[in-house]
């Protein structure tokens, strides 16, 4: 996925997109965001850790998680068998033309620890579509019809959503403006294709014609984290296919990417993957 504003496309013409996801291994996604609506469903397994606009889930089986529209999030999971869960995109556009006041509201669908019973059952009841969804769209490639099981299913998802979920929007964290959309994604874009490159907070203000402590401030009000640890994020997302593809030494696979040093790199490094790249890369090799 991009680390960015994303651009998520519907499969065929659908409202939806459908996503499963069956790795055993490791997984980081660092902090992006989308229009559409993002719902994560844990079939087995779990995700160790999902963030969305600073706050934190972890997310085991059966779990509902709705990323609304525009809301910072990511996601990490640890390297585990037989994990398995789907993630559905619903098109902004589609929303909107169900619903023309879609941009004043919110959904409020996280199931994690919910205890009201009233609100699990409308979870229930979401759950038993969500399985649905996934069953036509795994068997969609053998029913020349599925497109239309697939978008009346989604009518229905919108139909629940709308009707036990939404809220009225007071606040939020997301980016709401398109300024701040386009200067965000001016500023990822660019650290993501000069993250080897020595990118101080002084240089990248000046870049974007803000002040040095504007600059700092922006990126933690609106990404959640420094800039710093974004430049971080993105280097150790570069390096982390050579470093397990190949047998370069790791002070190389640091000063390519970015990192000053290998002790920078290998910091980095462990407050991820709670190891060295060393150490990591030689289980990995082993198993």
């Amino acid at each position: 996925m991009e680390y960015k504003y994303e651009l998520v496309k519907t499969d065929d013409h659908l409202p939806i997109k459908v996503i499963l996801h069956t790795s055993d291994k490791q997984l980081f996604i660092p902090r992006h965001w989308h229009e559409n609506v993002e719902i994560s469903y844990v079939l087995a397994g779990k995700i160790d850790q999902i963030y969305i606009d600073g706050r934190e889930y972890k997310s085991r089986q059966e779990d509902i998680v709705l990323i609304n529209s525009n809301s910072i999030h990511s996601f990490s999971v640890s390297m585990g068998k037989d994990r398995k869960a789907a993630t559905i995109f619903i098109s902004y556009e589609f929303m909107k033309s169900i619903d023309t006041n879609y941009d004043q509201i919110v959904f409020d669908c996280v199931s994690i620890d919910e205890k009201d019973p009233m609100r699990l059952a409308k979870f229930a009841e979401l759950r038993l579509l969500l399985d649905s969804i996934v069953t036509s769209y795994l068997t969609k490639d053998n029913d020349s019809l599925a497109h239309i099981n697939l978008t009346g299913l989604s009518y229905q998802l919108a139909y629940l959503l709308l009707k036990n979920f939404k809220v009225t929007k007071k606040h939020s964290t997301s980016i709401q403006t398109n300024k701040y959309l386009d200067r965000l994604t001016a500023i990822t874009n660019y650290i993501k294709e000069n993250y080897n490159q020595d990118l101080s907070i002084d240089f990248l203000s000046s870049r974007f014609n803000l002040s040095a402590e504007y600059f700092s401030r922006f990126f933690i009000k609106h990404l959640g984290m420094t800039v710093l640890n974004y430049i971080h994020t993105i280097r150790l997302e570069k390096s982390f296919p050579v470093l397990m593809n190949t047998d370069y030494p790791i002070i190389q696979i640091a000063l390519k990417h970015g990192f000053p040093s290998e002790k920078s790199y290998t910091r980095v490094f462990k407050t991820v993957y709670q190891m060295t790249p060393h150490q990591y890369r030689k289980q990995h090799t082993n198993k």
